[in-house]
């Protein structure tokens, strides 16, 4: 299921999310970033080389995914942007079984 991350009302991503872990409620997915993600880049990368991801706790992050649907994942929300590395990777946990079964049946 394809779902957008964003920091406040900065759009920087798509993302096609897979269930990781059912029954911790894990999603993750690979970004496709979008003009937004270049004002957090450096931050996000600055974060993920030096304690190994940005959370929701360094940023203001949130994901939609299609149908206008506001995830409120207890578990957080964490992105990964190594300067190593051109993939952007975004988790969650923590996320409602209902929400992980809509991704599962995608």
């Amino acid at each position: 299921m394809t779902g957008l991350l964003y920091v406040d009302s900065h759009k920087l991503g798509a993302v096609d999310f897979n269930v990781t872990d059912e029954s911790m409620g894990g999603i993750g997915g690979i970004m496709k970033p979008l003009p937004d993600y270049e004002l957090y880049r450096e931050q996000i990368q600055d974060l993920s080389d030096t304690k190994g991801i940005a959370n929701a706790d360094d940023l203001n992050f949130r994901i939609v995914l299609e149908g206008d649907i506001l995830l409120k994942p207890l578990g957080g929300i964490g992105v990964t942007h190594s300067r190593d590395f051109d993939e952007i990777y975004v988790e969650s946990a923590g996320i409602e079984s209902e929400i992980i079964e809509k991704i599962n049946a995608s």
